[in-house]
């Protein structure tokens, strides 16, 4: 990857919203609709109901995808110039923000399953000035079938929410006839757990995928529907 003086700009800028956040140690309290901990075990009831914890924006700003992997993600979305992106998993929005500023012509639907954090994320897409961000609030088993029927199609999904076996290989199923011919879609923490790891063995095979990039972190599938 070729760094231009301007990628570099925006990553600076995108870093400094984050570290801002993370300075303020703003306590949140928030609703976990997740797998936890890889050797948590939650089961499926206490994943749809959900676990409470108590955190603040330092811990929360400390997760989700930063430098290489941030910048991974940006330059496939400039690369690829993607119309339609689909983010489950926003967070604090920092993913959203470095695919908004990859292609400001194209659109992020991005769901979060708790308030508070979209909040955060709402507060943090405004300094960043992106008007291309779509929030949805919800439980993705509850929201997202309506949101793919609003988006009707697909160029570029991330998937970096839940990370549960059984509900990433659901969720792709899910989004797989909304995919374009040539869409990308990028599973976040394929090796996070036992899980997960399986759950990407499975998904890689899939007859709708032409080739796949590991990075053990994030692994990458090049649709090819024709």
């Amino acid at each position: 990857m070729q760094l231009s003086k301007e990628d570099l700009t925006i990553f600076n800028e995108i870093e400094k919203i984050r570290e801002e956040i993370k300075a303020q140690r703003l306590p949140i309290i928030l609703k976990d609709y997740g797998a936890g901990d890889p050797e948590d075990n939650r089961d499926e009831k206490q994943m749809y109901e959900g676990v409470e914890k108590s955190t603040n924006s330092f811990d929360l700003c400390s997760i989700g995808l930063k430098n290489e992997w941030a910048q991974k993600l940006y330059f496939l979305v400039k690369e690829n110039k993607p119309k339609r992106l689909l983010e489950l998993g926003t967070c604090c929005g920092f993913s959203s923000i470095y695919m908004s500023k990859a292609n400001k012509n194209s659109t992020i639907f991005t769901v979060e399953g708790d308030c508070n954090v979209a909040k955060l994320a709402s507060n943090n897409i405004k300094k960043a000035n992106c008007s291309n961000i779509k929030q949805y609030i919800g439980k993705f088993q509850d929201i997202l079938a309506d949101v793919l029927e609003e988006i009707a199609f697909i160029d570029f999904a991330f998937i970096d929410g839940h990370h549960d076996k059984d509900a990433t290989i659901k969720y792709f199923h899910q989004i797989k006839p909304f995919l374009t011919e040539n869409a990308i879609v990028v599973f976040d923490d394929i090796s996070w757990s036992e899980g997960m790891k399986e759950a990407w063995e499975i998904i890689k095979k899939d007859s709708s995928i032409e080739r796949v990039e590991d990075l053990q972190k994030l692994g990458i599938c090049y649709i090819n529907k024709g």
